[in-house]
C-alpha cells in the first residue's frame, strides 16, 4: 500500500497528528462556499441539456458504490425500454479529450470504470473532464439517448441535474468526518439535506430520503475475457490470492470471506495501473479481483486471473422514486 492509501486511512481511524491539517480544512471550505456562492448568483453559469440527468456521487473521497449502483440503474432503465447513457470523468486515463467509449479503447486511455461500464452495458459512454460538453457531445452522436447518468458528477455544478443519489458506505460512514485533507469529505456532511436520494450501501440506517443497497456476489468466478468459470465451491481448498486496486478493499474481501474461501491479500492503491511484476509471487495460484481491475490486467502475461461478479440489490423504491420525480 502506497504513503498515499495510508494516509487516506488515517480518515478513518483515532489519528490525532492529522488534526493539525484541520486549518487548510477551513480554507478548503472557503472554496467549497466560493463556488456554491457564484454559481448561485449565476456568474457561473448551470447549463441544462435537452434530456433528464442523474448525479450519483458521493461526498467522500474512495469507494462508496458508485458504479454498482450505476449499473443497477441502467440495468432498470434499458428493463423497461428506456435508452440512457452514461458520461464521466475518466479518472486516471492518458487523454484529456472528449472522447466515446468504445469495446476497442484502451482503459488507460478512457479509464477503467468506463471501459467496465461499456462492456457490461452496451449503451452509449463517453468521458470527458466538461460534463455539459461531454453530455452534448453523446447526445449529438445518439440522439435516441431519453436520459443521461453521469458517474461521480455531484461536484461538477456546471452540468444541470435532475436527480441527485448521493452514495453512503454505512461501513465508513464519513471517518473523522473532517473536510479534505484533514478528513474524508468532500463536501460537508449536511450536503446530504439537498440531495434527492441518499443510497445507504451495506446497512439500513435512515437519512433523509434514504433507500438501501446491498451486494450479491456470483457463486463463480469468471476469467478476464469472459468466456471460462469457475465454482466458488470448488476453490475453498485452493491456494488463491485476493487482489485489489480500489478505494475500500475490505467489502471486497468481506464478500470473498462470506463466501468461504481462504486467501493471501494484495492491495494497491485506488486505480493501480497493474503489472506483470505485482504478480511474481504467486506462482500458479488463482488470482481473484473486481471486474474493475481485471479490466486493468487484460495485457497481462498471467493467465490465472479472475473477477468475482458482483450484483447490486437497490431498494426498488428508489427506481419508483426516480421515475415519478423526472418524469419517465
Amino acid at each position: 500500500m502506497s504513503l498515499h492509501e495510508q494516509f487516506n486511512q488515517q480518515f478513518y481511524v483515532r489519528s490525532t497528528w492529522i488534526k493539525l491539517l484541520i486549518p487548510i480544512s477551513y480554507l478548503y471550505l472557503c472554496i467549497i462556499v466560493l463556488r456554491n456562492f457564484l454559481y448561485f448568483t449565476g456568474l457561473l453559469e448551470i447549463k441544462k441539456v435537452s434530456v433528464p440527468v442523474i448525479v450519483i456521487g458521493n461526498i467522500t473521497v474512495g469507494g462508496t458504490g458508485k458504479t454498482p449502483l450505476l449499473i443497477a440503474i441502467t440495468s432498470h432503465f434499458l428493463s423497461i425500454g428506456l435508452k440512457p447513457g452514461i458520461i464521466s470523468r475518466g479518472y486516471k486515463s492518458s487523454n484529456k479529450n472528449i472522447r466515446e467509449v468504445t469495446n476497442n479503447s484502451k482503459f488507460f486511455d478512457v479509464g477503467d470504470e468506463p471501459f467496465m461500464l461499456k462492456r457490461q452495458l452496451r449503451v452509449p459512454v463517453f468521458v470527458g473532464k466538461k460534463r455539459f460538453s461531454t453530455a452534448e457531445l453523446l447526445l449529438k452522436k445518439y440522439p435516441e439517448v431519453d436520459v443521461i447518468l453521469s458517474d461521480d458528477g455531484l461536484q461538477h455544478a456546471e452540468l444541470a441535474r435532475d436527480y441527485e443519489i448521493i452514495v453512503v458506505d454505512q461501513t465508513r460512514e464519513f471517518g473523522n468526518k473532517y473536510l479534505l485533507p484533514a478528513g474524508p469529505l468532500r463536501e460537508p456532511i449536511k450536503r446530504l439535506d439537498s440531495a434527492n436520494a441518499i443510497v445507504a450501501n451495506g446497512g439500513m440506517k435512515t437519512y433523509k430520503n434514504s433507500f438501501f443497497m446491498n451486494y450479491n456476489a456470483s457463486d463463480s468466478i469468471r476469467s478476464l475475457l469472459g468466456n471460462k468459470y469457475l465454482k466458488i465451491n470448488h476453490l475453498k481448498s485452493s491456494r488463491l490470492y485476493a487482489a485489489t486496486g480500489i478505494g475500500n478493499p475490505e467489502k471486497f474481501f468481506s464478500l470473498l470471506k462470506d463466501s468461504g474461501l481462504t486467501f493471501d491479500r494484495l492491495i494497491f492503491d485506488d486505480h493501480h495501473n497493474f503489472s506483470n511484476e505485482d504478480f511474481s509471487q504467486c506462482g500458479n495460484a488463482i488470482i481473484i479481483m473486481t471486474e474493475k481491475d481485471s479490466v486493468r490486467c487484460l495485457h497481462l502475461k498471467n493467465k490465472n486471473m479472475w473477477y468475482l461478479p458482483i450484483v447490486a440489490i437497490v431498494d426498488k423504491k428508489l427506481f419508483t422514486d426516480i421515475k415519478n420525480k423526472i418524469g419517465l
